[in-house]
């Protein structure tokens, strides 16, 4: 371990194209941490009789505000040619691209220690082996007895539940239009799926799973209150914009419904540059691209029952991306800016925003896979 943590290096050629100012990396500490996880670079074959890749392994550090680099890191067979189809806290699943087998492992965290790097081979999805997973949520770590794994596909109506151990997925009809947002909440025990916007009520069971067993966690329709007023000005910004929602949840048990909203430009074969908001099919373009404008945070008050819009959730800081959402403590990590919102996408880059002073902070626009949670 101690060879290896002294061969851990800054991607200095990232540094340098995107004119990053980051502090000379001079040790790792293996403490959990959210990290932002790019493509893996160097790719070669492995010299072992097993098969498998040896990879550099290429993160952000948020609390460090570095690019670091895990170099000569190995990769087992089933992990070779996959592409990651979610993460969850800390975790990654990752399908195969010529059998679409599907793997849970912690080998992408730089926190696991060789020793502890697992790949876990989970069964084939029943309804469309080929679809591709919008949304997955861990209950617990696998190596604890109450795990469960739940998988969404957007081209399903089913949601997808594993513990560690199950020769095949169980799966839960939904009832409703649900969004890709999903969520396991520790302090209600529960998976929450966040419903699709819709002029049409629901009004059906929210809890969709029989507990009298309890083999697994409820899966339930969450439950949205009305939101409060919010000044004219954020109104304007949410009704421009192109918003895409979050649900999370705090360590200390606050739930968040959080609006991302972003602008959209099209790149004409004209040369021509023209916003897009999302409504109306776009013309002929040979790109799209996003630019994030702001985020509005709503927390959901359980007794007055009102989603209240805030611009001071503490010490928090709410990570968002293009899979899971999770949030830490600033406290806990130190270097994190607190009251903040972090947020990363291939379309937009990645960087923070601070609630307070309403003040975006663009990092880079370099392509990543997504944020990894503290590992669990």
């Amino acid at each position: 371990m101690s060879q290896l943590l002294g061969r851990i290096a800054k991607i200095s050629s990232l540094v340098k194209k995107q004119r990053l100012c980051f502090s000379e990396l001079r040790s790792f500490s293996t403490a959990a941490t959210p990290y932002l996880l790019f493509c893996e670079t160097n790719y070669r074959m492995a010299r072992t009789p097993f098969g498998g890749a040896v990879v550099d392994i290429n993160l952000y550090d948020p609390r460090k505000k570095e690019t670091v680099k895990v170099p000569d890191q190995y990769l087992s067979k089933e992990l070779q040619c996959t592409m990651k189809m979610g993460s969850s806290r800390g975790w990654v699943v990752a399908r195969n691209i010529f059998d679409s087998t599907l793997h849970l492992t912690n080998i992408f965290n730089p926190c696991a220690s060789v020793s502890s790097h697992k790949v876990i081979t989970l069964p084939p999805l029943e309804d469309d082996a080929k679809a591709r997973i919008s949304s997955i949520s861990l209950s617990a770590s696998p190596d604890q007895k109450d795990c469960v794994l739940a998988a969404k596909s957007s081209s399903s109506p089913f949601l997808s539940l594993w513990r560690p151990g199950d020769s095949a997925w169980t799966r839960i009809k939904v009832p409703f239009p649900a969004s890709k947002v999903m969520m396991y909440s520790a302090r209600d025990r529960k998976f929450y799926l966040l419903p699709r916007a819709s002029k049409e009520e629901y009004e059906g069971p929210m809890d969709l799973i029989n507990t009298s067993s309890g083999d697994f966690p409820q899966v339930t329709l969450y439950q949205r209150f009305p939101n409060s007023d919010i000044p004219v000005s954020r109104q304007e910004q949410l009704a421009s914009t192109i918003k895409s929602q979050y649900l999370v949840e705090s360590p200390s048990g606050d739930s968040f419904i959080v609006y991302w909203c972003n602008e959209r430009s099209l790149y004409l074969k004209e040369g021509k540059v023209e916003p897009w908001n999302g409504k109306n099919p776009p013309p002929i373009r040979i790109s799209c691209r996003s630019k994030t404008r702001t985020f509005v945070v709503f927390r959901q008050d359980l007794e007055q029952g009102i989603s209240s819009y805030t611009e001071d959730i503490g010490d928090l800081c709410i990570f968002l991306g293009q899979r899971e959402a999770f949030c830490v403590s600033a406290t806990e990590y130190p270097g994190l800016h607190p009251n903040s919102v972090y947020y990363a996408s291939s379309g937009t880059g990645f960087g923070y925003y601070d609630l307070s002073s309403n003040t975006l902070h663009d990092i880079t626009h370099e392509a990543h896979f997504s944020w990894l949670a503290p590992l669990q």
